[in-house]
């Protein structure tokens, strides 16, 4: 019996011209039903047509240094991925009782570990102020769920009613992606909000992929925004590792605002509903200060990220966090930007941009927890660089009460400032209108400690420019 299966056993060519892409989802689908693991021809070139076909992965995959063009010039289905890592285990609907936040037990009659999500569909948060502005987004939380009823996750918010919800089984059998070159020949549409796929989506557990390159070329003057090229969704325990990856152009599109433009989001990695994701090594192919090109990382609604040995353009998370830890990383121009929730922890990482943590001001500049900054530093990139962004005059409702932070701890941070004249700060200006009473009030946290910061010019740190917006805020110095 065969150790594993090749493409070339599916009548895969390899050649660069044929269309290999029936030949690859038929291999692995009798790689699933066997059992086996598949590997690539390390001097082929497999070229994927635009075929409304999906290759289901349930076995491990080495691409070793076979080459892949993925041609999204002519597609059935821009939303089909081409590979897709399934649980072994299908989904279902279960019984869960109301939630409360910070909850730690609820009844499992299903006598198996299970990754949760739940939603309440008549509670809206994340209401969206801006440009992009929308109506909201159900209520939601996802967690592991473990045989004796323990929440292994942190519940977020609370649940009088779930109008819905969804469970999978933990899968057991971890699998490995390793290997392969992937160059995207991207789409030629018009500039609007139409995503493409075309990529990995992983939506089980215990994953791990490691030394995949992707490279995108033949971007013009317009084209359609790409949701990513790594796609993990409601999936549990997944690491990624040294792998390659390059940043989409930025197109403009039609905003919610007439007569205004708004760049679209185009990501290489998207995680969404997921927990316990970690990324070790991820390098992408262009200048992380390139601004011609979108960040390369983008999330919803995710639980215990980590990023470590990381150099890239951006890290996002959009609808909120919980719990993120960031180690030795270098961040460019878009920076680190937060909405979330828990422990935010970021430790001897570098930023070249306007500010070292951006506070995302569509959603309220909000962080239900601590932030912790330490032996970090920043390479301001204009005159208006300030430590932490915020923005929230208090006139819009996001669903929520809105924080800053329970707590800042800045410990260890340098700001190369020789080229500016400013004074540095450690916040914009959240509000212009600080002596207004506001519908929706933010917050300050219930302290700030600043230990061992300086500047390159000499200059010494101050909160903001408009300190009587501090005011009230417990400081603590060194």
């Amino acid at each position: 019996m065969n150790k594993y299966l090749t493409y070339e056993a599916f009548g895969a060519k390899g050649d660069g011209k044929t269309n290999d892409f029936p030949a690859i989802v038929a291999c692995h689908d009798e790689a699933n039903k066997l059992g086996l693991p598949v590997k690539a021809n390390d001097d082929a070139t497999y070229y994927i047509g635009g075929n409304a076909l999906t290759a289901i992965i349930k076995t491990d995959v080495d691409f070793g240094k076979a080459k892949f063009i993925i041609d999204d010039t002519a597609v059935e289905d821009r939303r089909l991925n081409i590979f897709c890592l399934k649980s072994d285990h299908e989904a279902f609907t279960p019984e869960i009782s109301p939630l409360k936040k910070g909850q730690k037990h609820t009844d499992n009659p299903y006598g198996e570990k299970l990754f949760v999500r739940v939603f309440n569909s008549k509670e809206k948060i994340f209401i969206r102020k801006g440009l992009n502005m929308n109506n909201g987004t159900d209520t939601t939380d996802c967690f592991i769920l473990d045989k004796n009823g323990d929440i292994l996750s942190s519940i977020e918010w609370n649940y009088p009613e779930i109008t819905s919800a969804y469970a999978r089984r933990v899968d057991d059998l971890p699998i490995s992606i390793t290997g392969g070159i992937f160059t995207t020949v991207a789409n030629q549409d018009e500039s609007f909000y139409n995503y493409y796929g075309r990529g990995f989506r992983i939506e089980r557990s215990n994953v791990s992929i490691s030394s995949v390159t992707h490279y995108v070329k033949g971007e013009g003057d317009q084209g359609a925004p790409y949701g990513s090229f790594l796609h993990i969704d409601t999936a549990y325990n997944v690491s990624v590792s040294d792998c390659l990856l390059t940043p989409h152009f930025i197109y403009y599109t039609p905003s919610q605002v007439p007569g205004q433009l708004v760049p679209m989001g185009s990501y290489d990695i998207n995680v969404n509903a997921s927990i316990k994701i970690s990324f070790l090594g991820i390098k992408q192919t262009v200048d992380i200060c390139d601004k011609r090109y979108w960040g390369l990382y983008g999330s919803n609604f995710t639980k215990e990220i980590s990023l470590e040995n990381c150099i890239m353009s951006r890290y996002d998370a959009h609808q909120g966090v919980s719990g993120v830890n960031i180690k030795n990383c270098v961040f460019g121009h878009q920076g680190v930007n937060l909405i979330g929730y828990g422990e935010a922890v970021i430790e001897n990482t570098e930023i070249f941009g306007g500010s070292f943590i951006n506070l995302r001001s569509d959603y309220g500049s909000v962080w239900f927890g601590n932030i912790t900054i330490k032996n970090c530093s920043l390479h301001p990139t204009h005159e208006g660089y300030r430590l932490i962004t915020t923005y929230n005059p208090g006139d819009h409702d996001f669903g929520y009460n809105t924080k800053m932070a329970d707590k800042i701890v800045i410990d260890g941070f340098t700001i190369f400032d020789d080229a500016y004249s400013v004074e540095p700060y450690v916040f914009t200006n959240y509000d212009s209108e600080a002596n207004t009473e506001h519908p929706f009030p933010y917050t300050l946290p219930e302290c700030i400690v600043i230990k061992n910061v300086k500047t390159s010019s000499g200059k010494v740190i101050k909160i903001a420019s408009n300190e009587a917006l501090f005011s009230g805020l417990n400081i603590i110095k060194d």
